[in-house]
């Protein structure tokens, strides 16, 4: 679905992305972590276009993203980035709506069996009595809720999420990762998720890819991944990898010590 070859960027005289290759598969899920300011956002960015003047390839189904016009990249990828922009207070109806501009023709209006899926949507996240409520007035977690129901209104088989859960309460961060997951596991679609939620991620994801300094430093199936020696390195902080007792998925620990030194 997604395949990274040899890519590179820079922020002026700063190198963000340095010899980045990785593919991620059909229907995988994969969890994107790693320290502040070690590209995660910058190579999602490269990823959905938002980044064009980068060196190295990207391909999404096989194809070169710089071959796809805007118009044919929308309908193979969906983003929700981190706290977007509106220029105007859209109702929450016409915000998911939005997700069905990539198959409007000019000057088209809505169809209405657009108009029928997206209530549906909104129906099927349970957010439905959300419709004619406006941006401004929703809390941090039903507006990233929206933003993930228009993303689906857009029908791709490729979603990309910067932070889909920051800033929100655990009830809203384990709804949002289990309806990433439903999604993945019910409906095939293929994930590739920022957090800097690693336990979060490590519950839900099936891969984790760790970035850090700019470059891979692992990529691979979730309990392969998450490792104490790897992710101390990362992190810079005494970290202990457990089994969560309820899933069996890894669970990340702090174990401090009085004098603040890594305790091995």
């Amino acid at each position: 679905m997604i395949k990274v070859e040899n890519l590179y960027y820079s922020y002026s005289d700063k190198l963000v992305l340095d010899d980045v290759s990785f593919t991620v598969d059909r229907n995988d899920f994969v969890g994107v972590i790693g320290p502040n300011g070690a590209g995660k956002s910058t190579l999602l960015k490269c990823l959905c276009g938002y980044i064009k003047d980068y060196q190295g390839d990207v391909y999404l189904n096989n194809i070169q993203l710089s071959d796809y016009s805007s118009l044919e990249r929308a309908r193979q990828v969906s983003v929700v980035v981190q706290q977007p922009h509106f220029e105007f207070d859209f109702t929450v109806r016409d915000v998911v709506l939005m997700g069905k501009y990539p198959y409007l023709g000019f000057w088209q209006n809505y169809t209405s069996g657009q108009i029928v899926k997206t209530e549906q949507i909104l129906k099927d996240l349970n957010i439905g009595h959300l419709s004619n409520r406006y941006l401004a007035e929703l809390s941090g977690g039903e507006f990233q809720l929206i933003m993930i129901a228009r993303a689906l209104n857009q029908d791709t088989d490729i979603l990309l999420f910067d932070e889909p859960a920051s800033h929100l309460d655990i009830h809203h961060q384990i709804r949002i990762f289990s309806l990433l997951q439903q999604q993945n596991l019910k409906q095939n679609k293929t994930i590739f998720a920022v957090s800097h939620n690693i336990n979060l991620a490590a519950e839900f994801c099936n891969k984790i890819l760790i970035l850090d300094n700019s470059r891979i430093i692992a990529f691979g199936k979730t309990d392969e991944v998450l490792k104490k020696k790897a992710l101390r390195k990362v992190f810079q902080v005494p970290i202990e990898v457990i089994k969560n007792p309820f899933t069996g998925k890894p669970n990340i620990l702090y174990n401090y010590t009085e004098n603040g030194e890594l305790d091995d």
